[in-house]
C-alpha cells in the first residue's frame, strides 16, 4: 500500500519543508525586530528622558511645531509661553524636542573685530570705508547704475 499512495515519500517532504518554514519565519522575525522594533524602543527610551530632563526656561517645540518657553511643570503636564502672556499647556509626551537649553553653558558670542582689523582683512584702508560709507565713489569702485528716464 505504501508503493501505491507513496505515504512514506511524501511524509518525509512534508516534515522537512515545514521545518523550513518555522526557521525563514524565524529569520524574517529576527530582521523585523533589529530594523523596526528595537531601534524604535532605543528612541522612545531618549524621548523618555529628554522630557525627565525639562525644567523651566527650556525653549521647546511641540509634536505640532509650536515653539515656546516652559514657565510651568507639572506631573504629566508642562506649560508654555508661546507669546507675550500667552501660556499654553500641553502634555510632556508631546514635547518633540528642546530647542536651547538655559543652563550655564558658553553660548557662541559674536565677538566685534576692531575698525583697524576689519580693514586689514578686507584688503581696503580706513579711508576708502568711511569714503564708501559716506557715498562718496573710489577710484576702483564700479559706477552706479543710471536713472532711468521717463
Amino acid at each position: 500500500m505504501n508503493a501505491l499512495t507513496g505515504g512514506g515519500i511524501v511524509g518525509a517532504g512534508f516534515g522537512g519543508g515545514g521545518v523550513a518554514i518555522i526557521i525563514w519565519i524565524l529569520i524574517f522575525f529576527g530582521i523585523f525586530y533589529f530594523l523596526a522594533i528595537r531601534p524604535q524602543r532605543r528612541q522612545k527610551q531618549q524621548h523618555q528622558e529628554m522630557v525627565t530632563m525639562l525644567k523651566k526656561g527650556d525653549e521647546v517645540v511641540t509634536i505640532g511645531g509650536m515653539f515656546g518657553t516652559i514657565t510651568g511643570i507639572g506631573d504629566d503636564w508642562i506649560e508654555l509661553e508661546v507669546a507675550k502672556r500667552t501660556r499654553v499647556r500641553y502634555l510632556k509626551r508631546a514635547i518633540s524636542s528642546i530647542t536651547s537649553i538655559n543652563e550655564d553653558e558658553d553660548e557662541d558670542e559674536y565677538i566685534e573685530a576692531e575698525d583697524d582689523d576689519v580693514s586689514e582683512e578686507a584688503g581696503t584702508d580706513a579711508g576708502e570705508l568711511e569714503a564708501s560709507a559716506a557715498g562718496e565713489a573710489t577710484p576702483d569702485a564700479p559706477a552706479p547704475p543710471e536713472e532711468p528716464k521717463a
